[in-house]
């Protein structure tokens, strides 16, 4: 391993990489083992130096801070600091045989060391070493993926984040289009009000004339722009105005409902319920409303079929024209 390469593991190791460089050493070393022995040597180096007192002050306050934030790593400091008194002794008891300006590194430390162990001992030893360094594997392993389930909750959190905002948006337009109706509602009540008064008030002032009734047969397949439309003259004194619809007699919807709406689309009266009647061989649905509801101008009337499962299903739709004189 090449010096420049040790000292950027000792830098990774000290915490003095950027995060994103210490992403791409921890993705490295697992899926390169030898580059992850690599890791665990200069670890080893590290300690023996801290150990040795060998390390810098700005270095061994990082050390300190850094390494030994696990629990594991302080233990194979213990470790070190315990086997360097072990090895000191025979070093001593050596001192005779060793030159005195002879100075031994820690790997001919350990190697005495360890050629000074019966084999039992040997054994045991390099088992727990190997217990070390499996231990140490397992712990980077659970870190990567403990690292990429929290990168999965925030991007899960990210998208419930985003479900939040269209349901609200859903039930905003739920909203408004409830208000609509109500509306609607509201100006369909005032108008059969109307209707009502109207005729209670004929009926009082003048109950031997009957009101005055403008009617109109509507028949199916005029189109909106067509030349032949309908129309209806409405006189001053017209109260009631009387729609013929007629319908196909194969036609097999039992009641229908009506929608009358200008040609710019304003409603102008609803009726739900109305039974069709046959007469002459033709089918017809009859609508009454008041003439004052109706102003000059094209109007579209849309006429739907009920079903018995509560559904309404479109059969026609007719065009006429109102003015008055």
């Amino acid at each position: 391993m090449s010096v420049d390469n040790e000292k950027l593991i000792a830098q990774y190791l000290l915490g003095e990489l950027p995060e994103e460089q210490q992403v791409e050493l921890e993705d490295r070393a697992f899926s390169d083992r030898e580059y992850f022995a690599s890791i665990t040597a200069v670890e080893n180096d590290l300690i023996d130096e801290y150990v040795r007192g060998e390390l810098s002050g700005t270095e061994r306050q990082r050390f300190e801070t850094r390494f030994l934030a696990s629990a594991e790593r302080r233990k194979r400091v213990e470790f070190a600091k315990a086997l360097r008194t072990v090895v000191s002794e025979p070093v001593v008891a050596e001192k005779k045989l060793v030159p005195e300006s002879r100075s031994w590194s820690w790997r001919e430390s350990l190697y005495a060391f360890l050629g000074g162990l019966n084999p039992a001992a040997r054994l045991a030893l390099v088992a727990a070493a190997i217990l070390f360094i499996a231990v140490a594997a397992w712990l980077f392993v659970e870190t990567q993926r403990l690292r990429r389930q929290v990168n999965q909750l925030q991007a899960e959190n990210q998208s419930g984040q985003n479900l939040q905002q269209a349901l609200e948006a859903e039930r905003k337009h739920n909203a408004e289009l409830n208000a609509r109706l109500d509306q609607e509602k509201q100006q369909r009540e005032q108008t059969d009000e109307s209707l009502r008064q109207l005729t209670e008030t004929t009926e009082a002032t003048n109950p031997a004339p009957a009101p005055v009734i403008a009617s109109l047969t509507l028949l199916p397949g005029l189109s909106r722009g067509g030349d032949q439309k309908p129309s209806l003259d409405l006189s001053n004194d017209a109260r009631l105005v009387r729609l013929q619809i007629g319908i196909d007699p194969e036609e097999q919807y039992k009641t229908f409902a009506v929608e009358l709406r200008t040609s710019a689309g304003r409603p102008v009266w609803n009726r739900e319920n109305l039974a069709a009647r046959t007469r002459r061989g033709t089918r017809a649905v009859g609508l009454t409303l008041p003439a004052m509801v109706l102003k000059p101008g094209d109007y579209e009337l849309r006429l739907r079929g009920l079903t018995e499962a509560g559904g309404a299903e479109d059969v026609g739709f007719y065009y006429f024209n109102v003015s008055k004189r």
